[in-house]
């Protein structure tokens, strides 16, 4: 329960802190998207105003029995901080096509959650429950999935990670590189399903077994 208080309270000062500060106002930024990078001072001036916070997270999140802290990349994203990356050769920004899945076992909690469909499918949808001890519901959403892949000097892979919501700050080498190939969506993996049984303007939703 304490933790759960303190982790409240942490989120509503990196709320306050969020309102003060960001987005970076000094560090140069791409366009259309919260990734700001700059020279390793002014991004080590910058993290210093969130150092404390990041500290408080990495104390509060530390893996149960475990004393080693959590890399500050690898905290909850529901804590809204900045992602900070250091000695950055080069980014890569990318649109994937993507897909939200959700399961249901039953025909309300799939209506709730996705909205209204024809009455036939429906009936349909509410058939395929009915046919099986196993049979369950699953529900597509398509949408287009903005990740950034960051090369860091010394390492021999890259990081790749999701930033949209919680924003990106880059500690750039003099050499740094840029790749913005939002305009070149990566082709959509193959899907295993076919045949929706029911379809809107959001959701498609298949028929399968347990």
């Amino acid at each position: 329960m304490q933790d759960a208080i303190e982790i409240q309270n942490l989120k509503q000062d990196i709320q306050l802190l969020r309102q003060e500060i960001w987005p970076p106002q000094e560090l140069q930024v791409v366009e259309g998207l919260p990734i700001y990078y700059g020279t390793p001072n002014q991004v080590e001036q910058y993290f210093s105003k969130w150092q404390t916070l990041t500290e408080r997270a990495q104390m509060l999140c530390r893996p149960f029995l475990q004393d080693e802290l959590l890399d500050a990349v690898h905290l909850p994203s529901h804590l809204n901080l900045p992602l900070f990356y250091f000695h950055v050769d080069r980014i890569r920004v990318n649109k994937t096509r993507a897909k939200e899945s959700k399961t249901f076992r039953g025909l309300a909690t799939l209506l709730d959650k996705c909205g209204a469909f024809e009455v036939e499918q429906i009936s349909g949808m509410q058939v395929w429950l009915e046919s099986d001890d196993t049979a369950a519901l699953v529900a597509h959403r398509e949408f287009i999935d903005l990740r950034t892949y960051v090369f860091q000097h010394g390492q021999s892979d890259y990081t790749r990670t999701r930033f949209y919501m919680n924003g990106i700050v880059l500690s750039v080498e003099p050499h740094f590189e840029l790749i913005d190939a939002r305009d070149k969506p990566r082709k959509q993996r193959s899907d295993c399903y076919s045949d929706p049984l029911a379809e809107n303007s959001t959701w498609k939703v298949f028929g399968k077994y347990r």
